[in-house]
């Protein structure tokens, strides 16, 4: 698609002639070529009435025109006028081509006329490839009949009742003078960050053209404001915010003022990798130059409280499980000496159905067993590129303790080896965990495996159990206790086929077992069983024991896994239950 601002062009138009019945012509697009995209701005110095002729096309097979003008306001950046199928006259000894002769009342102002010459696209389609489809050379599916039939279109805007010194022409850049940030004309795969600080509460106005394909739960192309103290995103487009913004259905804007506090904030723009500005794959919006983001001052302004400021630097990550590959697992344990506050950046595989995720990453507690943060369908965002591409960025709060994170990856659509289209920042697929302020570093301290059984509770653990594998650790309690007993297995039917039990070496008796009753569903596929009890065992020594059979286990599942494929066993550790 060619976009061409035809006061650009090399053969420059004679904007302001005086027509043979004595109108000035004002503007006037013509000789195009297939998928072109012109515009030209102009402006009136009064009010005028004004005439539009234009010849577009509509085949007989297509409900909406195909090759049509529009007059858009600059200001407002709304349409005033529309060469739509019903207003239009078939012109005769033609098969596609439809006449248009209109006339408008407009207000003293900047305007701008487009026209579009698409072909092969429908008004609905969410992803059809305009390009893919006429091939590189648009010319070869537009038999030599509709190419002659394409260069009789034009669009010719004139008035009887104004003179040449009250117009003025301009080549059009998508307004806003006095923006204050502004991402526009995107193109396909953009990953945009601007920071700004405010020093009070302050209105501003957002106006962004966007994708948004009919059925997808959130943009594809899409803007969002995160508050950079708490990571929250405190504005973002919804589908009940979002507009018709002309031609393809999927084109979707918003036009509002935003109210936000006093802070320090990041501004995020992104695109996927098709339908963008100058390569749009359906028809494009009535205001294709600001595809993207732009922000202006709101009501009550105050410029002086309103800075631009560089992007906070994130600083090296705690933990970095970033770039991950398929069959990836990376974990990492560590003490937390004091509450802290951490910032979690994970990107992942939503893989449906129940609500799993095929890519993830999670923070456990090492004493419980139990996951204290991990990432789900509620609490991630679309991260761009396919939908199940999905993110978390947040803050989350740590009590004194220990813990390991771990972060896993199925064997498909990961990190330069998509199935689908990658997320918009590729390069930090997987996890990262930051400190949340200057003091969180230091109150974090990485530690191995040992260190975290010897810094924890757990009396025995027997984790990431194989196929065919019979494992046991002795463990000893020299009072009557409450221990925490969490486990996972294989189970169907009413029967557990890998599961955990507890013998009393004293008596060689069983005085616990994995029970099909005792579990619940552990994520994944429904076969995945866990436990998750407290019990009281005298004083004594005891001996858990572990047992698979030959199929699905760590790390050599035949169905989908766990939530939490690493604990596949059983850990136990001493309980604080009175």
């Amino acid at each position: 698609m060619r976009i061409l601002h035809k006061l650009g062009l090399s053969a420059v138009l004679t904007v302001f002639a005086i027509g043979s019945a004595g109108a000035v012509e004002i503007a006037k697009l013509d000789e195009f070529r297939p998928g072109d995209l012109q515009a030209i701005g102009f402006e009136l110095t009064r009010d005028a009435e004004v005439s539009i002729d234009a010849v577009g096309m509509r085949p007989r097979d297509a409900d909406q025109m195909t090759v049509y003008a529009w007059i858009l306001d600059s200001d407002t950046r709304r349409p005033v006028w529309i060469m739509q199928a019903a207003g239009t006259d078939r012109i005769r000894g033609s098969r596609v081509l439809r006449s248009a002769k209109d006339s408008e009342m407009l207000s003293a102002g900047k305007y701008e006329l487009y026209m579009y010459a698409g072909r092969f696209w429908s008004w609905d389609n969410n992803s059809f490839n305009f390009k893919n489809f006429l091939g590189e050379v648009f010319s070869d599916d537009w038999d030599d009949e509709d190419l002659d039939e394409l260069r009789d279109c034009h669009v010719t805007i004139s008035s009887e009742g104004l003179s040449a010194n009250q117009i003025k022409s301009f080549t059009p850049d998508g307004g806003f003078p006095n923006a204050l940030i502004r991402h526009n004309k995107l193109r396909d795969s953009e990953y945009i960050r601007t920071a700004f600080r405010l020093d009070k509460e302050m209105d501003l106005r957002i106006y962004a053209v966007i994708e948004y394909p009919s059925g997808y739960r959130e943009p594809v192309d899409q803007s969002w404001i995160v508050d950079n103290a708490t990571r929250e995103r405190v504005w973002e487009i919804s589908r009940w915010d979002a507009d018709y913004a002309g031609g393809g259905r999927k084109n979707q804007y918003y036009d509002d003022n935003v109210s936000l506090p006093k802070g320090e904030y990041t501004l995020y723009v992104v695109t996927d990798d098709s339908h963008s500005y100058e390569d749009f794959n359906t028809a494009p919006p009535y205001d294709p130059m600001n595809w993207g983001v732009t922000i202006s001052p709101g009501r009550d302004f105050d410029k002086g409280a309103f800075h631009l400021i560089d992007l906070e630097e994130t600083g090296q990550p705690i933990i970095d499980f970033t770039r991950a590959r398929d069959n990836d697992f990376f974990e990492q344990a560590f003490k937390v000496t004091k509450e802290t506050k951490v910032r979690v950046y994970a990107l992942g595989e939503y893989a449906g159905g129940k609500g799993d995720f095929a890519d993830f990453g999670a923070i456990q507690d090492a004493n419980s067993g139990r996951t204290i943060w991990e990432m789900d369908y509620r609490n991630t965002t679309h991260a761009g590129g396919g939908e199940k591409n999905r993110m978390f960025d947040g803050t989350i709060t740590l009590e004194p303790g220990v813990y390991y994170a771990y972060y896993s990856t199925d064997d498909s659509h990961a990190y330069r080896d998509w199935n689908t289209s990658a997320p918009y920042d590729a390069d930090s697929y997987g996890m990262a965990i930051y400190p949340a302020s200057k003091d969180a570093a230091s109150a974090i301290k990485l530690i191995s495996s040992d260190e975290l059984d010897k810094e924890s509770n757990v009396l025995a653990r027997v984790t990431r159990v194989r196929d065919s594998e019979r494992r046991r650790e002795r463990f000893s309690l020299d009072k009557d206790s409450w221990v925490h007993i969490y486990a996972l297995g294989e189970g169907t039917g009413g029967r557990m086929y890998d599961y955990a039990y507890i013998i009393d070496t004293e008596t060689g008796r069983d005085v616990w077992e994995m029970t099909w009753r005792k579990t619940d569903h552990a994520g994944g596929a429904s076969k995945n069983r866990r436990v998750d009890d407290t019990i009281m065992l005298p004083k004594g020594t005891y001996e858990v024991v572990y047992e698979t059979d030959d199929s699905h286990s760590f790390n050599n599942w035949n169905s989908s896994p766990p939530r939490d494929p690493m604990n596949w066993g059983v850990t136990i550790t001493l309980s604080d239950k009175r």
